[in-house]
This record gives structure tokens, C-alpha cells and sequence, in this order.
């Protein structure tokens, strides 16, 4: 690992591991989604933005909440580029926060965050659940938690996680 990278990891852990453990999503899975998205934390939208995991925009959104940028998107498989709106965020404490509001509150996901206590289950169940039109997107994130040993981030989950995961 180079200094870049663990000059991220100790900027991002932190945030991903809060998230955890109010929201359960592994912060081992959050932080190599922060990696594989942003590349290290190195992309636009990422240094412009805050949003390092490419979350877009809702459709309603205030022009200052929002950047545009250029992205690829898998159609029929493909590769292809085109201009997004995506969401802007004030820190990257409040992308992380927004990255496990999404993931734990919205229906599609749901059956990843029943899995959420096995980190290589989780990314498979978010690539059947849509989050990436990248058809690798799960092996991708497995190959960064192990190539980073990324699980030693993970924790135990409390506040309304800890709830769920005690129903």
C-alpha cells in the first residue's frame, strides 16, 4: 500500500465505520466502493464534490447540490458515456452518512442488508440489487477487501442496527 492510499484509508474508515454502526452496512464493503468509485479519492467528483461513491442526484434537486459530470454506465453490457447530476455533499462524513442512509432505507437493497453481518454475500446482493450497471462491480469490491484486508474495519452495529439486527 502506498501513502496515497493509506493517507485514504485513515481518512475514510472513520467515516464508514459510524456509518456501521448506526446503519449496519460493512465499512469494509463502503470503503471499497469508496475506492473502487473514486479511485483513491483522486476523481472530480470526489474532490469537487465530496460524493465519493457516485451517488446521483435527485431528480428535484437545488442547482447548488448537484455537480454534473461524465460517466460511464453498462447498457446491454457495453460501456458507454454520458453527462449525470450528482448529489454534492459538504464533507465526506456526510457522503459516507448518505452512502448508509441509502443502502439501509431504500427497498432495493433490502436484500443486501439482510446479509449485511457477511461482507462478500453483501456485494454480491448489491450487484443482484442494481447499485452498479458494471457487471463486475462484485467481484471488484471482493478483490479490493482482500487485496486491502479491508474486514479489519468492520464492527459491531448499534443504534437502529443493532435493533434490526436483534428482531
Amino acid at each position: 500500500m502506498n501513502t496515497q492510499q493509506n493517507l485514504f484509508l485513515k481518512m475514510v474508515a472513520p467515516a464508514a465505520q459510524a456509518a456501521q454502526k448506526k446503519w449496519s452496512v460493512p465499512a469494509s464493503v463502503t470503503i471499497a466502493q469508496a475506492i473502487l468509485e473514486s479511485g483513491w479519492g483522486k476523481s472530480a467528483l470526489a474532490q469537487q464534490a465530496n460524493n465519493f461513491f457516485g451517488i446521483k442526484a435527485v431528480a428535484h434537486a437545488q442547482a447548488d447540490s448537484y455537480a454534473e459530470f461524465k460517466t460511464s454506465e453498462f447498457v446491454d453490457g457495453r460501456r458507454t458515456a454520458e453527462m449525470a447530476k450528482f448529489a454534492r455533499y459538504a464533507s465526506p462524513t456526510d457522503c459516507f452518512a448518505a452512502h448508509a442512509v441509502l443502502l439501509a432505507l431504500t427497498s432495493r437493497y433490502r436484500p443486501a442488508m439482510i446479509v449485511a453481518d457477511d461482507p462478500s454475500h453483501f456485494c454480491a446482493e448489491l450487484q443482484l440489487c442494481g447499485y452498479s450497471t458494471n457487471p463486475q462491480y462484485a467481484a471488484s469490491l471482493r478483490a479490493l477487501i482482500a487485496e486491502f484486508d479491508l474486514t479489519q474495519y468492520d464492527l459491531q452495529p448499534d443504534g437502529p442496527a443493532a435493533a434490526q439486527t436483534a428482531a
